[in-house]
């Protein structure tokens, strides 16, 4: 064994040490639910994985869709329906889903997630990111041509300068809760001249 490598064997014996003793003392002591807060390891290593989870050639690739007020409106629809339960309309990650995610969703604009190249952006919404909540929202054959998931990386860039307004125009596009569904029906019956009793009596008949 060269002095070489003895040194390599020594780093990695240390460092497998080190991450054996940070396993034990954060989850075999109890803390192993995702309701604990990420310690600040864990933390730089979900924003690391985000990292090595994108092939090197995918970092490097451009956007093809070119801004517009048109196409971040389009993009803003797509985020309210299928990306603010998780992340939020305004991209904090504040929702009941996000805060009980583990590792929580991140704030999508904060620097960890805007320094982020558009292809790594892409790369992660079209594959997702292994052992946290972030899902793969594409499919085999797309390869880098999802329209949809590009302009979603507009939309990203447009977080941190998005208004009030518009996020509170994007509460009417959000998916509903049965809860919600329910309070609309009254309120329709209620409007219609009937009441939620006369609608149960109707049923049973």
């Amino acid at each position: 064994m060269t002095a070489k490598t003895a040194v390599v064997v020594i780093a990695l014996t240390l460092i497998a040490a080190f991450l054996g003793v940070l396993v034990w003392v954060r989850y075999l002591t109890g803390a192993f639910g995702a309701l604990e807060r990420p310690s600040l390891f864990e933390q730089w290593l979900s924003n690391e994985a985000r990292h090595f989870a994108t092939p090197s050639e995918a970092k490097k690739l451009q956007n093809p869709v070119a801004s517009s007020p048109e196409v971040i409106e389009e993009a803003r629809v797509h985020w309210a329906d299928h990306c603010a339960s998780c992340h939020a309309n305004n991209g904090s990650g504040d929702t009941q889903m996000g805060r009980n995610l583990y590792p929580k969703a991140p704030d999508m604009r904060a620097v960890p997630t805007q320094q982020l190249s558009d292809g790594e952006l892409y790369y992660i919404i079209q594959n997702g990111v292994r052992l946290t909540g972030m899902p793969a929202w594409g499919s085999a054959g797309d390869g880098s041509g999802n329209q949809d998931s590009w302009k979603l990386v507009l939309f990203i860039r447009h977080l941190p300068n998005m208004t009030a307004q518009e996020a509170e125009q994007m509460q009417k596009l959000n998916p509903k809760t049965m809860q919600e569904f329910e309070e609309e029906k009254t309120e329709r019956e209620f409007l219609n001249g009937s009441s939620p009793s006369d609608s149960a009596a109707k049923h049973q008949k």
